[in-house]
């Protein structure tokens, strides 16, 4: 009887207890107990009247599931020698993450970081890179060049002459760039003649005015000379008009040299060129042409004074007497 009601009781128990199947659960002495959290380690199980203990994991230490772990993991060390970086520092819930660095990639052969390949010239890198992996290599596009070897470099476009200013020398290719002329032809020479060809215009124009005036001026002169100098005739007290001037021999004098001699008949005709003639003071100009009283000649008889003479005649001009 005893037996009896001690597997009934045991039967009671076992129908009455959870089953174990989450994971968040594990079974200890015919019970379910709870795991660990991430970022804890299980310290002691559950007992008959106690739950489970969990600790948090130390430093550089992660657990990411929930977990009956007696200790927690450490993170990976990202070598730099070994051309691993961190990519994920982690913490104590996650773990840290490391990758090579750019310009090398992961083999698996290995498990290492191994150096990308590396693009000859007229290739370029195909880009976005791929963390981890290896260097994909593509002929480089019309107007786009690559010139290097290089594992992370894409093909680049040519350069762009006329926003520098210059003009296209030589034509690029796949493997080279354009090359540029030093400048573009210069435009200041053209601008320069336009803001001086005008002035040069004005300044020829002036000096062939000016020519011509003096070519005018010195015609004229020569003419008005050669009016100026009129034949003069008469005799020692005569009065004379030459080119509307009178003059007369009598008084204080002052010497003229007319270039060409007047002729007062036969008797004067051989008379040399460039004679004097005897022109009237100021103070007596006004007893010129007979227009005033004689004066009289200190020269003359005992009362000094002398007949006046037949009036001069007037002076031919040198067209009245080749008229």
């Amino acid at each position: 009887l005893l037996l009896c009601a001690l597997l009934a009781r045991l039967q009671v128990a076992l129908q009455i207890a959870p089953p174990c199947t989450s994971e968040r659960h594990y079974e200890h002495l015919g019970r379910c107990c709870n795991k660990c959290e991430p970022g804890k380690y299980l310290s002691s199980k559950c007992t008959t009247t106690s739950d489970s203990v969990c600790l948090p994991c130390g430093p550089d230490e992660y657990l990411d599931t929930w977990n009956e772990e007696d200790k927690c993991l450490l993170h990976k060390v990202c070598d730099t020698g070994k051309a691993l970086v961190a990519v994920d520092a982690g913490n104590s819930t996650a773990p840290r993450r490391c990758a090579c660095m750019a310009g090398y990639h992961w083999s698996q052969d290995c498990e290492c970081c191994r150096r990308n390949t590396e693009c000859a010239p007229g290739l370029g890198a195909q880009h976005p890179l791929q963390l981890n992996k290896d260097t994909v290599c593509k002929p480089c596009l019309a107007g786009y060049f690559s010139d290097a070897f290089s594992s992370m470099d894409k093909c680049r476009p040519w350069t762009n002459c006329t926003s520098l200013g210059k003009t296209v020398e030589h034509h690029g290719t796949e493997k080279s760039d354009v090359v540029c002329s030093s400048s573009l032809p210069s435009r200041k020479p053209p601008n320069e003649a336009q803001v001086y060809l005008p002035g040069l215009i004005i300044l020829l124009l002036f000096m062939s005015v000016a020519l011509v005036a003096a070519i005018v001026f010195g015609v004229c002169y020569r003419k008005k000379g050669k009016a100026l100098t009129g034949n003069v005739t008469g005799n020692s007290n005569s009065t004379f008009i030459s080119s509307g001037q009178v003059m007369n021999f009598k008084g204080d004098i002052i010497v003229v040299y007319v270039s060409q001699t007047s002729q007062e008949g036969a008797a004067v005709a051989a008379e040399p060129v460039g004679r004097p003639v005897q022109e009237e003071t100021l103070a007596r100009r006004d007893s010129f042409a007979g227009n005033g009283p004689r004066f009289p000649d200190p020269c003359g008889g005992p009362e000094g004074l002398r007949e006046p003479e037949k009036a001069s005649r007037p002076v031919q001009e040198e067209g009245g007497a080749k008229a």
